[in-house]
C-alpha cells in the first residue's frame, strides 16, 4: 500500500505544473493556449480535462489526472471516474484522487494509484502495484442488487473478486451507510441466521480481521452479537448479549434492510444504495422500529 507522502507527493508535482502554468499566463501568455499545448497542466488545475473533439483528437481527448501522470480516458470502456461493488464477500472499490481504493468488511482499504489500461478481449485491465482490476462491458448483476452494463474484477492477494462498475463518483454517504455497504454480506447472512426482523447497530472486525462481528437488536428489544468468516460470510456463532452489558459502541447505527416494516414511518431515514438499488434504511433514534 502506498504511503501517505507518496500521495502527497504526487499532489506537489501536480501543483508545481499548476504554478508554472499560472506563471506563464501572468507573462502574456494566453492561457487558453497554454492549456491546450500541455495537457498535464490544464488537468493538473482542473482535475479532468473533456472537451467536443471527438477521440482520435490526441491534443483534446478527455484527461484525468493520477500519481502515474495525467491519462488519456477516450479510449477506455468505462471513463474515470468509476466505482465497483460486489458481494461473497462485501467490496466496494473507488477512485478517490487519483487512486484506486479497494474495501472489504472489516478490513483495511488497499490503495494504488490510476494507471493507464491496456485491452484484453475487450476490456481494460490496470495493472497497478497489488491490485489488478478489469472493467468489461457486459450485463451484470450482484446478490444485493446493484446491476448494469458494466462487469468489475478485482483481483487482489491471488482472489478474485466479481461484481459490477459504475459511471460517476459513489454518493457522498455516511460513515454508517458506508459501513454498510462493505459489509452486507455477513449482516445478511446473521440476519438469515436469526431468522427475525432485526437493527443491524454495529460491525467490526475480530480475530485480527480474519472475522466480522455484526450487533442485531430484534423488534423485542433483545441484542444479539453475531459472528462470520470473513472469507465467505458463514456464520460462526450467534448469541443474546445480556441487558447493559453491552458497549455503548454496539448501537452507533440502526441499519434495517429494505423490505422490513418498521413501527411507523420514518421520512428522515437514509437510504442506503449500491449501485441503483436501495438495500436498506439508517433509522434515526426517534425513528420507532
Amino acid at each position: 500500500m502506498p504511503s501517505v507522502v507518496g500521495r502527497d507527493g504526487a499532489l506537489n508535482r501536480f501543483a508545481m505544473v499548476a504554478a508554472l502554468a499560472l506563471f506563464a499566463a501572468a507573462c502574456g501568455d494566453n492561457a487558453a493556449q497554454t492549456a491546450a499545448v500541455d495537457p498535464a497542466a490544464a488537468s493538473a488545475t482542473s482535475g479532468v480535462q473533456t472537451t467536443d473533439a471527438g477521440p482520435s483528437d490526441p491534443v483534446n481527448s478527455p484527461i484525468v489526472n493520477a500519481p502515474t501522470g495525467p491519462l488519456d480516458t477516450s479510449t477506455w470502456v468505462l471513463p474515470a471516474p468509476f466505482y465497483a461493488a460486489g458481494d461473497e464477500p462485501a467490496w466496494r472499490m473507488e477512485i478517490v484522487d487519483g487512486w484506486f481504493s479497494f474495501k472489504r468488511s472489516g478490513l483495511r482499504a488497499i490503495e494504488e494509484p490510476l494507471v493507464q489500461p491496456r485491452q484484453e478481449n475487450g476490456a481494460d485491465v490496470f495493472a497497478t502495484g497489488s491490485l489488478t482490476v478489469t472493467i468489461k462491458r457486459e450485463g451484470c448483476s450482484t446478490e444485493a442488487g446493484g446491476g448494469g452494463e458494466f462487469s468489475a474484477l478485482v483481483t487482489f492477494d491471488e482472489l478474485n473478486f466479481d461484481g459490477c462498475a459504475f459511471s460517476g463518483a459513489m454518493a457522498n454517504t455516511s460513515v454508517e451507510a458506508a459501513t454498510v455497504i462493505e459489509s452486507l454480506g455477513p449482516i445478511d447472512a446473521c440476519l438469515a441466521q436469526l431468522g427475525q426482523p432485526a437493527l443491524a447497530t454495529a460491525v467490526y472486525p475480530r480475530q485480527d480481521g480474519e472475522q466480522v462481528a455484526v450487533g442485531l437488536r430484534s423488534k423485542s428489544g433483545v441484542l444479539y452479537e453475531c459472528l462470520t468468516q470473513v472469507s465467505d460470510a458463514a456464520v460462526l456463532s450467534l448469541d443474546p448479549i445480556e441487558q447493559g452489558a453491552q458497549p455503548a459502541w454496539m448501537n452507533r447505527m440502526r441499519f434495517v434492510r429494505e423490505g422490513i416494516q418498521t413501527a411507523a414511518e420514518c421520512p428522515d431515514a437514509e437510504e442506503v444504495r449500491i449501485g441503483d438499488k436501495v438495500v436498506g434504511r439508517l433509522l434515526g433514534r426517534a425513528c420507532k422500529f
